[in-house]
């Protein structure tokens, strides 16, 4: 080699199905769609290698490092993941429905220096980046960006950073896998905590090489996705990372309102879409004339998740959008999917959650921790390709079990190997020796037409130890008296389960992604009674 020659840096090639691939392939393609926004999917990559670059520059974020972002689904949100994957980084997504002391307690946890944000009041959020007040664990974080216009000198702007204005082209980034993120557990029972996976996969690869004809027909199902699930939970992002895959377009809901979802499927023509089964609930109690004007025909799948869905729901899902849309899907943050029902189940196995998927491996355990036999209740452990490492800053979790992770939710399997989820472990509620599972309960009150979600839980007994009690949420413009769903569940539950009282609420508390915040509803009624809730 002559002295002084210049060497030339090989460009990094783009896997299949990756963002990058798909700016080269179909640049001018919709890949992703807001209100009255749309971006292609050279612009998203565009967008996304100039804030790569400010991540990298004045962030000072490389491969491994954390950038935590605090915004509803949005445009921007996908910006700010396909930068981080650029660069190699964990993206850390907050949930918008969260307190500025909640948001900056994981934005500490998790040690990024990086926080993005599209709080229209950024002083609310500033404590995140300035530590004041200050507390116990401060932040790392060194860099804010906000999307809105803050009018604060230590707020960069998002706009200016990925303005398309911007004069020079920024330098050209590629993932080297798909988008990594720590995403914290729902904190329904304590604090969330930040999972850490043991393993990630390329960016766009499958498990398997798929056939052309499996290629067609997904693209065809997966093609136009509306997005109605919020991105900081894992199921929202899966997907809108398997539309993605196959060069589609996701249209983005900011938050979810269930006319303007029913509304926007068929305006659009939508293909598919992710709902927790609140959302689903939620649009199946509209009104019939808003549901009769609406053609929804375009659906071909609909994925539930992240709670159990209940069959009164599946029934009205599938009378509505068809009998082969509907895929309900079990899984945790920490190990990923677990089992999945198929649209032709539903009917043929109410209440069941489908077969375990390929590569997964479930046991159901008794207290001592052996294995049960088929029928038996017990705790389910599951052993998946997508296994929980750690617990952001703590030790290996107690969680995980000579390989295996204890999801804390009590199971069975059926004969024809179909597993159902009878509960989760800690709302299992015991009175007087007697295990009482609330699922079965709420799923009895669900059946009555003005309730449109129930929640059943433990309160102290001086005697038995616990007894139940239940709260309903009613259907919009919708009432029923205690008196009255007491005789309608009267029949449908053993004395026993029945509750001893029903309080009618407003609206049941929930996470962001649509569980019931239990431990909320119990503390009232245990602060006093010595016993963790």
């Amino acid at each position: 080699m002559t002295a002084g020659a210049r060497v030339e840096t090989p460009t990094p090639v783009a896997n299949p199905g990756s963002l990058e691939f798909w700016a080269g392939a179909t640049p001018d393609a919709p890949a992703l769609h807001e209100g009255t926004r749309t971006l292609s999917y050279a612009a998203w990559n565009d967008q996304a290698n100039r804030l790569a670059e400010v991540l990298a520059t004045l962030g000072g974020i490389k491969a491994g490092d954390r950038v935590a972002l605090c915004m509803f689904n949005r445009l921007e949100w996908f910006v700010t993941q396909a930068a981080t994957a650029k660069l190699g980084a964990l993206l850390v997504p907050i949930s918008c429905r969260l307190t500025p002391a909640e948001v900056h307690y994981i934005a500490a946890d998790s040690g990024a220096p990086v926080f993005l944000f599209d709080a229209e009041d950024a002083d609310s959020l500033s404590r995140v980046w300035t530590d004041d007040p200050p507390t116990e664990r401060p932040c790392a974080v060194k860099l804010a960006i906000g999307v809105m216009r803050s009018g604060r000198d230590d707020v960069l702007s998002f706009a200016a950073v990925c303005g398309e204005g911007r004069e020079a082209s920024p330098r050209a980034r590629v993932a080297a896998r798909a988008p990594r993120s720590i995403v914290y557990t729902s904190g329904t029972t304590g604090r969330p905590r930040g999972v850490v996976h043991a393993r990630t996969q390329a960016a766009g690869a499958q498990p398997s090489q798929p056939s052309q004809q499996a290629l067609a027909l997904a693209r065809a199902e997966l093609f136009r996705n509306l997005l109605g699930a919020p991105l900081n939970h894992a199921a929202g992002q899966a997907s809108a990372r398997a539309t993605h895959a196959l060069g589609g377009c996701v249209y983005i809901v900011p938050r979810f309102d269930p006319q303007e979802t029913l509304e926007t499927i068929a305006r659009e023509r939508i293909t598919t879409t992710f709902l927790v089964p609140t959302m689903l609930n939620r649009i199946m109690s509209l009104p019939k004339a808003v549901l009769e004007a609406n053609d929804v025909s375009s659906i071909r799948k609909i994925t539930t998740g992240a709670s159990p869905c209940p069959h009164s729901t599946k029934e009205r899902v599938i009378a509505y959008f068809g009998p082969h849309c509907l895929v309900e899907s079990y899984g945790t943050t920490e190990v990923g999917i677990i089992a999945r029902m198929q649209p032709e189940d539903h009917l043929v196995k109410p209440g069941a959650c489908g077969r375990v998927i390929e590569g997964v491996d479930v046991e159901i355990r008794d207290g001592a921790g052996q294995e049960l036999p088929r029928g038996e209740i017990g705790e389910i452990f599951v052993r998946t390709p997508y296994m929980i490492e750690r617990y952001l800053n703590e030790a290996p979790p107690r969680e995980l079990v000579a390989g295996y992770f204890a999801t804390g939710d009590i199971g069975r399997f059926d004969h024809d190997g179909f597993l159902y989820v009878v509960d989760r472990k800690k709302d299992m509620i015991i009175a007087g020796g007697v295990n009482i599972y609330p699922a079965e309960i709420e799923d009895a009150l669900r059946g009555h037409p003005a309730v449109l979600d129930a929640a059943a839980f433990g309160i102290p007994h001086p005697d038995l130890g616990e007894q139940v009690k239940a709260v309903v949420e009613c259907v919009d413009g919708q009432s029923v008296s205690e008196a009255e769903l007491l005789a309608f569940i009267s029949d449908r539950l053993a004395a026993y389960k029945r509750p001893r009282s029903i309080e009618l609420v407003a609206e049941i508390p929930r996470n962001p992604a649509g569980k019931v915040l239990k431990r909320q509803l119990r503390e009232p009624y245990w602060a006093d009674a010595g016993k963790p809730i």
